[in-house]
């Protein structure tokens, strides 16, 4: 401004005339003089009827207010002097003002899924939190009458379609807001820099919707219902969730509700519970990890993260420190998939950050090499998984594996992999679930990491450092649940339109009812059974021993064998649809306990071409008259290639073969 000059006019610079300049300022000062400063009224405990704007300017140190504030009109807090608090002990019910509301709610009805509760436009903040200000909600005592700022009606929306399950109040917050009550809070949609703090202990419960933007911190030590079965909620912009309790992700029917933050907690005893009612769809794009930044209980709102990221794949005991609160199980975390048909999904296809970083974690209660640090409780819906590179899941799925569901239940639900390139998932413990397991075109599900997982005790010492103490090591093998497992349905299936490979080194599993375009390519060391399968892709042997349960055991693709195949027990026929090939590295076992093939003797029939190679093992029993031919293989598309050795125990043979077919001879 040039000197002299108290408004900028024309004359000294400025770019409109002294008149409309002035007039502004007016307006601008009659504004200020229509803010009502309700300061005094709240320090009296007085109940206040709003008529338009309103302010309060907090004393230093904390005001508890136990009147209410009612009418139409704004308010904002801020602090007299550096920093102040405001507790509300009861229920304000102050509106905006008619001529602001503009948001107005939807009711959508789905068949069979309940209703869900949808917003148009968005109203302006009846309550401005300034920096320096707490608002504390409640004290968590009895004097808590439903503390809250809330409206759950206006001039635009019916309480009977509200329904009391949305808070059209919503606030711009530049501070802090403390969640301390003894009853349920219902926020509305929250803005701007500060954060949202819930108080140690506190059982009141609370609810979160709508769209927040907020870019805070969201601390909770019991929990939160983020949304609800009616009403999605979304945090756009928020650091990061500290989850000290049960945080509870709705996503209601016709919904994609997304959560991009890493979820962060310090002790043993929280979980986080989906409830994806209907056609809904929840994406977790971030880590649930543990946190040595931000004590139990005590929430860091600057940097909550982990400083040292081995934590998350170890058992982790505090020594010492501000972290000895967290006592031994640091980094114990828990998934519930709860009531609802929808999707739960893991990563949004652009990164391979794993949602659910852990030490290796079997799916009983009570696993017999240490305690686990993590569970995944799958009672309903679909569990999903979505990324472009490499993950591994070391927590075995089922339905009673820990926290509010530890009864050893098997889980009931489906679990597919998304047909995202370069989504890669390997399963590192044996799971326990019925349902369908599908792999997308493009994605790949291994079973079994290959190689031995150690389950590791890290003890952090404020003093002495970190030491790490090898408490077992699993085998990193998997399996699924089949219609031939114990705990296993008839339902159970696998849709296989990528990749599967088995990769155990131990564990011998079976695996059937498999349909789709995929591949399964055999890797591992450990046996693997096939029976009653569909799939149309190419079937790989490269590891192992493969067995035939069922004449259509390979599906109805092309068969490469660079390792040993053989019938199960009990079964003498293996039918392949498509070709058949051999490798110098393959070893075909066939037994013979009589002359009818396919019936009392192994026989393989190609309907493609097939190629031989590698080695023949033939077991015998019973015995046979000299001169007696036994056809072993037969070849509609042409036999070609020979054995370089043949094994025969039990009898001796002469092997001879034409156009089509493979077959001894007993001497």
């Amino acid at each position: 401004m040039l000197a002299g000059c108290a408004v900028l006019t024309t004359a000294c610079g400025g770019g409109g005339d002294a008149q409309s300049t002035s007039s502004t300022a007016d307006a601008s000062a009659q504004a200020v003089q229509a803010t009502r400063d309700i300061t005094a009224d709240v320090l009296a405990n007085r109940d206040i009827t709003l008529d338009g704007s309103a302010v309060i300017k907090l004393p230093a140190g904390t005001t508890t207010y136990s009147g209410v504030i009612s009418g139409q009109g704004t308010l904002r807090l801020m602090p007299a002097a550096g920093t102040g608090t405001l507790t509300i002990t009861r229920t304000s019910t102050f509106t905006l003002p008619a001529a602001q509301q503009v948001q107005v709610i939807k009711k959508t009805i789905y068949p069979g899924a309940g209703y869900a509760l949808t917003r148009t436009g968005l109203n302006p903040p009846v309550l401005t939190i300034d920096p320096g200000v707490t608002l504390q909600i409640g004290t968590n005592t009895s004097a808590d009458s439903s503390p809250n700022v809330i409206a759950t009606s206006d001039s635009k929306n019916d309480a009977s379609l509200i329904n009391g399950e949305i808070n059209l109040n919503n606030i711009l917050n530049n501070g802090t807001i403390i969640l301390s009550s003894a009853q349920f809070v219902l926020l509305g949609q929250i803005s701007g820099s500060g954060s949202i703090v819930q108080a140690p202990d506190v059982w009141g419960g609370n609810s979160s919707g709508g769209v927040n933007t907020y870019s805070g911190v969201l601390a909770l030590t019991v929990g939160q219902d983020f949304g609800s079965n009616h009403v999605a909620a979304s945090l756009a912009n928020a650091k990061a969730v500290l989850n000290e309790g049960s945080w509870l992700v709705w996503s209601p029917p016709g919904s994609v509700v997304t959560v991009t933050q890493n979820i962060y907690e310090a002790a043993y005893g929280n979980d986080i519970n989906f409830h994806a009612i209907g056609p809904s769809t929840i994406v977790m794009s971030g880590v649930y990890s543990h946190t040595d930044n931000s004590p139990h209980n005590h929430p860091n709102l600057l940097d909550p993260g982990l400083s040292d990221p081995s934590l998350n794949f170890a058992k982790v005991i505090y020594r010492g420190g501000a972290n000895d609160v967290n006592g031994n199980d640091g980094s114990y975390r828990g998934i519930n998939i709860e009531r609802g048909a929808g999707i739960v999904q893991w990563g949004d296809g652009t990164h391979a950050n794993f949602f659910l970083p852990s030490a290796p974690s079997p799916a009983d209660p009570y696993p017999p090499l240490g305690k686990k640090n993590a569970y995944i409780n799958l009672r309903s819906g679909t569990l999903a998984f979505n990324y472009n590179g490499p993950v591994t899941l070391h927590v075995g799925i089922t339905g009673g594996g820990g926290g509010p569901h530890r009864d050893g239940a098997v889980g009931t639900g489906n679990v597919k992999i998304m047909p995202t390139p370069g989504n890669d998932v390997t399963f590192a413990q044996p799971q326990n679930y019925n349902g369908t397991t599908t792999i997308g075109a493009n994605a790949i599900l291994r079973l079994g990491t290959g190689t031995p997982v150690p389950l590791n005790y890290i003890t952090v010492n404020a003093s002495k450092g970190k030491s790490t103490f090898l408490q077992a090591t699993y085998s990193g093998d998997a399996s699924l649940l089949t219609a031939e497992s114990p705990n296993g349905l008839a339902s159970n299936a696998i849709v296989n339109d990528g990749k599967l490979i088995v990769q155990n080194t131990t564990t011998a599993i079976t695996l059937s009812n498999i349909s789709g375009s995929g591949s399964l390519a055999h890797n591992g060391a450990a046996a693997l059974t096939l029976q009653n399968n569909s799939y149309r892709g190419t079937t790989l042997l490269n590891g192992g021993t493969t067995w035939a349960g069922s004449a259509n055991a390979m599906g109805t693709g092309d068969v490469v064998s660079n390792a040993a195949l053989g019938l199960a027990s009990g079964q003498h026929e293996l039918a392949l649809v498509g070709s058949f090939r051999q490798g110098a590295t393959g070893q075909l076992t066939l037994s013979i306990a009589g002359t009818a093939p396919g019936v009392t003797h192994d026989h393989v029939s190609v309907a493609g071409p097939a190629m031989l190679g590698g080695s023949l093992v033939l077991n015998f029993s019973g015995s046979y008259a000299r001169g007696q031919k036994l056809v072993l293989i037969q070849a509609s598309g042409g036999l070609s290639g020979a054995f370089s050795s043949i094994s025969s125990n039990g009898a001796t043979v002469v092997a001879g073969q034409d156009a089509s077919s493979f077959f001894v001879t007993v001497q």
